[in-house]
């Protein structure tokens, strides 16, 4: 269990390092109208994809023959890792050739400009819509693979979850404890994310690829 435990920390804490686009959307969501609502319903959006994800994974796969490598599930599981592996690498390697013809820009994309003019509960389908769906897949597989009790799948999954949520739960973070100074604060993680979120997430895809495949 701790080495499971271990596994879903070191992925939900890259779903996090892989997503600084969902940090520049949190702080963008708290300077609109009910921006608090929206920051937060994003972050819920978020879990509730994670909680679908493992709803599937401990109420119809659970059970499945995951304790030894040499069984069919196992298998399957694992080359679904392999794949991800390989689709993580093949969609860094094309998007490092398009930043060396695009550098980055430190302009806010316009879809989230358009965010201000729909109804807050909106975020929630923004939030889902942007976890980082491969790396969750990666980590219900290694909760399957483990061979662990309902229990402990339903923990590590937790575990997950709150790791993944660590750097789009800070702005949230900074707004509630520091009101006053939250704003030219947030302001600068936004221009510097925004320049430098490509290489941020090219980084960490490709550690991360390699690590799935391995």
């Amino acid at each position: 269990m701790q080495t499971l435990i271990l596994s879903v920390l070191g992925l939900g804490l890259a779903v996090a390092l892989c997503s600084p686009v969902s940090v520049v959307t949190v702080i963008v969501l708290l300077t609109m109208r009910s921006g608090r609502r929206r920051a937060i319903a994003f972050v819920v959006g978020w879990l509730l994809a994670i909680v679908v994800i493992g709803a599937v994974v401990v109420l119809v796969l659970h059970g499945q023959d995951f304790s030894s490598h040499k069984t069919t599930p196992s298998r399957a599981a694992s080359a679904v890792e392999i794949v991800l592996g390989c689709i993580v690498l093949l969609v860094s390697a094309r998007a490092f050739r398009r930043r060396s013809r695009q550098p980055g820009s430190a302009e806010t994309p316009k879809w989230l400009d358009r965010l201000d003019q729909t109804n807050w509960l909106l975020a929630v389908l923004v939030g889902t819509f942007m976890l980082t769906y491969s790396l969750t897949v990666a980590a219900a597989i290694e909760i399957l693979k483990a061979n662990v009790s309902t229990l402990d799948s339903v923990v590590a999954f937790a575990v997950f979850a709150l790791a993944s949520i660590t750097t789009i739960a800070a702005p949230i973070a900074v707004v509630l404890i520091a009101p006053e100074s939250s704003a030219e604060r947030l302001a600068r993680w936004r221009r510097w994310l925004l320049g430098n979120s490509r290489t941020i997430g090219l980084i960490a895809l490709i550690i991360i690829g390699a690590l799935l495949i391995a």
